[in-house]
């Protein structure tokens, strides 16, 4: 797609030039011009092609309507977006059952993890249809981000691409932004390594792409998102903005924050202090009255929920709250266990889809008169 877009330019200069030249010429010249143009059309158009030892193919990802909306299934009242969504700690598994009338986008560009979501329902001698990995749920292959739009094509984008950075053998090491030289966010992990640094090409398309084009309705307008959780390691934010004008219809975001005490793990991404001032700024505040004083001048990352104002939180009398969390459980004094250090209670398996901290252990956060309504 570089190198069409590449001979795109130099087509379009070339028929420019042409009006200049006499008329046998401009003939000759135009010739050229076209048969350049061609040559743009059958690059764009191939359906495999190999560049720098890769092999890179085409091929069909999700079947759309003829308006170009992806088709939702009857009685669809809500729309979730995953955004990296890796093949562990899925919205299908953890979120979804909670909201029946919810429709998942899953984008996920790492190639082995997008397999094991297609494949996560299948069964043997079953047709899946194309993208679905679940009645109410697709997946796409795709990373998400700002898109740079095409002048050659009248301001309307055809798609972009992007490098996914990756920077040792740990797939939470692939991102757009390239990594920093012992930077970590979990303090076990193994750090990424910028020297071992390999690149993968990757369709890239931005939220207000999604929004406009596939979330559209009929009569104007489109879908708002009700739910979008990202874990796009250190672009959360670039993912976001990536919805222009559209963000006040996105109305909850769930994002990995890593404590202040961390070192970046990659160029331009944003600690605890960070996310929540550019959030602000956007118009989000964090559920739950989180603080950056809960990482406890710790260095991990923990999942945070940010909402527009007047919206709850997505979990809001869903999920266990407060002392709801330690019922029936055969353990001494589990809060304390779970909730006086988080990170040592997610090594100790406090956590799970059901049993959140920012839920259970609410009373380090919020007054204790605060209940839910």
């Amino acid at each position: 797609w570089v190198l069409a877009q590449a001979l795109s330019v130099q087509a379009q200069m070339l028929l420019q030039g042409c009006k200049l030249k006499t008329h046998l010429m401009s003939h000759c010249c135009r010739w050229l011009a076209l048969e350049l143009l061609f040559t743009v059309l059958h690059v764009a158009r191939a359906s495999w092609t190999t560049r720098d030892g890769t092999l890179s193919v085409t091929l069909d990802v999700l079947e759309l309507l003829p308006n170009g909306t992806i088709p939702l299934p009857a009685g669809t009242g809500r729309i979730f977006v995953e955004v990296g969504a890796n093949s562990a700690n899925i919205v299908d598994v953890e979120d979804l059952p909670h909201f029946p009338d919810a429709f998942l986008i899953s984008f996920e560009p790492l190639v082995h993890h997008y397999a094991k979501l297609l494949s996560w329902h299948t069964r043997g001698g079953e047709l899946q249809r194309l993208g679905r990995y679940n009645s109410r749920a697709v997946a796409l292959p795709m990373a998400v981000g700002p898109e740079v739009e095409d002048a050659y094509f009248e301001g309307k984008s055809k798609g972009g691409s992007a490098d996914l950075l990756i920077g040792n053998d740990n797939d939470f090491c692939a991102s757009l932004l390239r990594p920093l030289e012992g930077g970590m966010a979990g303090g076990d992990a193994k750090p990424c390594e910028p020297k071992a640094l390999h690149a993968r090409k990757v369709p890239l398309v931005s939220l207000k792409t999604v929004m406009d084009r596939w979330l559209a309705w009929e009569g104007g307008g489109g879908w708002p998102i009700d739910y979008l959780k990202i874990d796009a390691q250190g672009f959360d934010i670039e993912v976001l903005r990536s919805a222009g004008d559209r963000l006040p219809r996105i109305l909850r975001v769930l994002m990995e924050v890593p404590g202040d005490a961390c070192k970046p793990m990659y160029e331009g991404s944003n600690g605890c202090s960070g996310i929540m001032t550019l959030m602000a700024d956007m118009g989000y505040k964090v559920a739950y009255n989180r603080s950056c004083a809960d990482f406890d001048g710790v260095c991990y990352e923990d999942d945070w929920e940010f909402v527009l104002p007047g919206i709850r939180p997505l979990h809001h009398k869903l999920l266990p709250w407060r002392e709801e969390c330690w019922e029936g459980l055969d353990v001494p004094d589990p809060k304390a266990l779970c909730c006086s250090n988080l990170r040592q209670g997610a090594k100790a398996g406090c956590w799970d889809a059901t049993h959140r901290p920012s839920r259970c252990c609410a009373h380090r956060w919020l007054p204790e008169q605060v209940v839910e309504s």
